[in-house]
């Protein structure tokens, strides 16, 4: 039966009220509030108090207590904040609407932040906070550009939600999911900072005991599952029942198999970069896990990339999310700074070395120890700087070429150990290297606080990877310079991003900082800079003999990662080889000169090299459009020759070519035009792009609907099937009039033929099972290889001799404690035997004695023997009276007659008869 709640009318029922009553209803109430309460008058109730415990009645307890809470929580934190500042009186910003003390934190939660220099929340903590802190609880889709704090508005509600105390009953209450490794590193460390100290400032609540046994209780526990880590650390770790788990998840499907993992008791989930998340690469990793997943968990999806429509997060099973998108305009910083260099394939060493030497400026050689610092700290290297490649044969290059010049490098990758990675970044972070290598694992989420250049080396095929790649510097309100190399094969993309990010691409500006972060500026290097340097690449082959090989590597993987790669859109690669045969443009690789970047000019105010510049360029135009009057057939014979007589012809088809050109022509800048106006319509249906032209054209942009949708390129750089991978584009290259969604995957493979390379053969299904591998089937249906499966979780129970409880149960006693044991890898002993007592018979007895007294004697614990008395050497007797060794006549008379006796007695036959 439902639970019955008392609904008072208000003591002045307002007009509307009465219209939507009927009058039954109205005379009922009425005649209510005609009577007075002479109960509430007695004892002295205002009006307002009344109007407060009416309001009270038609809410239910979860609520009120909820209500409650966060009402104390939020006095509480003002006496924190003002007890912790020194000072009564608090900042704007601080106290009240939009700060972390109105959202009702807990107070030693609310400390932490403080402590830590976190006083006003960012605009995406703002929103989303509160909303996943609200009752019910609601499902968020979080947007926001990166450096804006997502991590910490998903952080805090989860921590507030679970109190911050850890809870004895088997299962993991919170999961966290990342797409890396580095990223479940930062993202568990973000954590820990704020949960630490909770307990030391904690203040109790409705039902929450005595103080003294809250301040007892337990911090929470924190789980990291990562891949490259030891499989017997993470079952530790697993049966010490975590609160929290932070994984990656290619590793976490590993160990739920193995391990035959609940994840029914996980009441939070988070997918942090969501869209990576739910790309294909980790398609078949989800949907295990989400199968695993209750019902009724509150899911959390934050990116910086996400696209309006959330049909593609279906997976994710969320229920009425609410969208926070913020910053939709600007997708990227505003205090960043792009150059974009238009250089050819084989100059981008060289190029790149140009960079970092005489525009960036990273110096030589390794970090130096501070001679200021008494404990000889390490001084940080400047100009940190962060080189995204396309693969791990790329970076392996990058690698050796610049150790080889001289510059302190890191380098990460996918395939590398984990505890190579973990180092090498750490390295990086502690500003020992000034340069990290890296590849796009690299680009998610990471935070380095001194970051202030990244290079793209390899300009990324999507929009979505230039914007986390480029999101790793200029952070939290600090400056920062992204330097991409474009070649012509990737001028497309270039293109497609001009229209993502809806910014004008120039080639010329005027000087200030300001332009270059409203335009994508192009440029080129100067050639003789670019000669010079690439006469210098050769001294480092002969210096390294490596690098020669590690280049030809570098090439093949190149051309791999060209074919897997998706392509830009038609009009992209329509609209760039329009710019490299256009003079305006002068791109690397084109046939012109090419204009210098403007980023790279010296200021100066002398015109005189830019006259030079442009009459060199003239005299080059004026070359290279020289035609001669002969040619190699006519030189010498100008009489009527066969050769002579040849030409002439020749030159007349021409002429009546030449005279049709013009209309050729008119065509050819019919269709540009056309092709220009389209995307006038488009950009002008951004509203972020200033048309410098104004072409003549029937279009009046107030009543023209154009073909494409408002928004159309943004959404198609957010959507995670945009088709920058070429397994999207097989996918849509291919049209049935089946219903394939009716179909399962073992279906719809089975009867499709792969080529095996090492059969050299067709084989049918999908790849899977090659090579002898099997697979098992899980409980959602998806097939994994049977090494998920290989019998090391009942293994290592055996070995330990350890049962898991199930979720619900409560956990193992004393599983903590030996957890802790095991540091470094070595056992500890804990547990103190007693010392072995002296040797009596030892030379040294007495004075190890007297020795063991004096410690007893200094520890204050004296030693007693039986009967009071000391026992020495030979007991309780003295010296004297000690009996000698020595026997007499007598003795030695009388022991030799009893052994006389003793050996005629074993002399006599036996009493049985017959039994010997």
């Amino acid at each position: 039966m439902p639970e019955l709640k008392r609904k008072r009318s208000p003591a002045f029922p307002s007009s509307d009220d009465d219209s939507h009553n009927g009058s039954g209803e109205s005379s009922a109430h009425d005649s209510e509030s005609d009577e007075v309460d002479i109960t509430a008058s007695l004892a002295g109730k205002s009006k307002r108090q009344r109007t407060t415990e009416q309001d009270n009645d038609d809410i239910d307890d979860e609520t009120y207590i909820r209500q409650s809470l966060a009402k104390q929580n939020m006095k509480q934190g003002m006496e924190m904040l003002k007890k912790v500042k020194g000072r009564t009186k608090l900042a704007k910003g601080e106290v009240g609407g939009g700060s972390f003390q109105s959202m009702g934190l807990n107070p030693a939660l609310l400390r932490a932040l403080t402590l830590r220099g976190y006083r006003v929340p960012t605009p995406i903590q703002r929103l989303a906070i509160p909303a996943l802190l609200a009752s019910p609880p609601q499902d968020l889709v979080g947007m926001a550009r990166t450096g804006s704090g997502k991590t910490f508005a998903y952080m805090i509600p989860l921590l507030q939600h679970l109190g911050g105390r850890h809870s004895t009953t088997f299962g993991t209450r919170g999961l966290i999911l990342v797409p890396s490794r580095e990223l479940a590193l930062q993202v568990l460390k973000a954590g820990k900072e704020i949960a630490r100290g909770w307990q030391k400032n904690s203040s109790t609540h409705i039902g929450d005991g005595e103080p003294s046994d809250v301040t007892n209780t337990e911090s929470l526990r924190w789980g990291l599952i990562i891949g490259g880590e030891s499989l017997d650390e993470q079952f530790e770790m697993i049966s010490n029942n975590p609160d929290i788990i932070i994984a990656t998840p290619g590793r976490l499907l590993h160990l739920a198999v193995e391990m035959n993992l609940d994840l029914k008791s996980v009441q939070y989930v988070v997918y942090d970069e969501a869209d990576r998340l739910f790309e294909m690469g980790f398609e078949t990793a989800l949907q295990e896990i989400i199968h695993r997943l209750p019902a009724t968990r509150q899911s959390s999806l934050f990116s910086a990339t996400l696209p309006k429509t959330l049909v593609e997060f279906a997976k994710a099973g969320l229920q009425n999310p609410k969208l926070v998108r913020l910053d939709a305009e600007s997708k990227i910083s505003s205090d960043l700074q792009m150059a974009f260099f238009s250089v050819k394939q084989v100059e981008k060493d060289a190029s790149l070395l140009i960079l970092l030497r005489d525009v960036i400026g990273v110096p030589l050689g390794e970090a130096q120890v501070d001679p200021k610092s008494s404990k000889n700290k390490v001084e940080s290297l400047p100009h940190q700087t962060l080189i995204f490649a396309a693969t791990k044969h790329h970076v392996e290059y990058l690698y050796n070429l610049l150790m080889t010049v001289g510059y302190a490098v890191s380098h990460v990758y996918g395939a590398l150990d984990q505890t190579a990675r973990t180092e090498q970044m750490d390295r990086f972070r502690q500003g020992l290297t000034s340069i990290l290598v890296v590849t796009d694992v690299a680009a998610r989420g990471i935070d380095i606080p001194v970051l202030e250049n990244v290079i793209n080396y390899d300009f990324p095929h999507g929009a979505r990877v230039f914007v986390h790649r480029v999101g790793r510097t200029a952070r939290a309100g600090r400056k920062g310079w992204a330097w991409s190399f474009v070649s012509s094969s990737e001028l497309p993309h270039l293109l497609d991003l001009q229209l993502f990010l809806g910014r004008p691409l120039v080639n010329t500006m005027a000087e200030g900082p300001q332009h270059y972060t409203e335009n994508l500026a192009i440029g080129a290097f100067e050639r003789d800079r670019l000669d010079d340097q690439l006469e210098g690449l050769r001294a480092y082959d002969e210096k390294n003999n490596a690098l020669e090989t590690l280049r030809a590597v570098m090439q093949k993987g190149h051309k791999l990662y060209e074919r897997t790669q998706g392509k830009a859109s038609q009009a992209s690669h329509n609209r760039a080889k329009l710019m490299m045969k256009d003079v305006k443009w002068s791109l690397a690789g084109s046939g012109f000169d090419p204009i210098v970047h403007a980023v790279l000019r010296k200021p100066s105010g002398n015109t005189s090299s830019a006259e030079d510049d442009h009459a060199r360029r003239a005299l080059l135009q004026v070359v290279s459009s020289f035609s001669p009057s002969e040619t190699v057939f006519e030189i010498g014979n100008r009489g009527k020759t066969a050769n002579a007589g040849l030409m002439k012809d020749r030159r007349k088809a021409l002429a009546k070519i030449r005279r049709t050109r013009p209309s050729a022509e008119l065509i050819q800048q019919a269709v540009i035009d056309d092709t220009a106006s389209d995307l006038e319509v488009l950009e002008l249906g951004q509203g972020s792009v200033e048309v410098t032209s104004e072409p003549a054209t029937y279009q009046d942009p107030e009543f023209y609907m154009s073909h494409y949708q408002k928004d159309a390129m943004t959404d198609k750089g957010y959507s995670l099937k945009d088709g920058a991978t070429f397994a999207e584009q097989a996918r849509g290259a291919t049209f049935g009039l089946n219903g394939d969604e009716a179909l399962t995957g073992r279906q719809r493979h089975g009867s499709q033929l792969t080529w095996d390379k090492k059969k050299k053969k067709f084989t049918q299904g999908a790849g899977e099972g090659a090579d002898n591998v099997k697979m098992v089937k899980t409980e959602s249906g998806a097939r994994l290889p049977a090494s998920y499966r290989s019998g090391r979780f009942d293994e290592w129970k055996s070995k330990l001799h350890v049962n898991l409880p199930r979720v619900g149960e409560t956990e193992l006693p004393g599983r903590r404690s030996q957890s802790q044991q095991h540091r470094n890898g070595r056992f500890n002993h804990t547990r103190t035997d007693a010392a072995k007592p002296l040797d009596k018979l030892s030379k040294d007895y007495e004075r190890k004695q007297r020795t063991q007294q004096k410690r007893s004697q200094a520890a204050g614990i004296e030693a007693e023997p039986k009967n009071g008395k000391s026992k020495g050497r030979y007991g309780s007797k003295s010296m004297g009276r000690v009996k000698t060794e020595l026997k007499s006549v007598e003795q030695i008379r009388k022991s030799r007659e009893i052994k006389e006796k003793r050996r005629a007695k074993n002399a006599r036959p036996s009493r049985h008869k017959g039994k010997r």
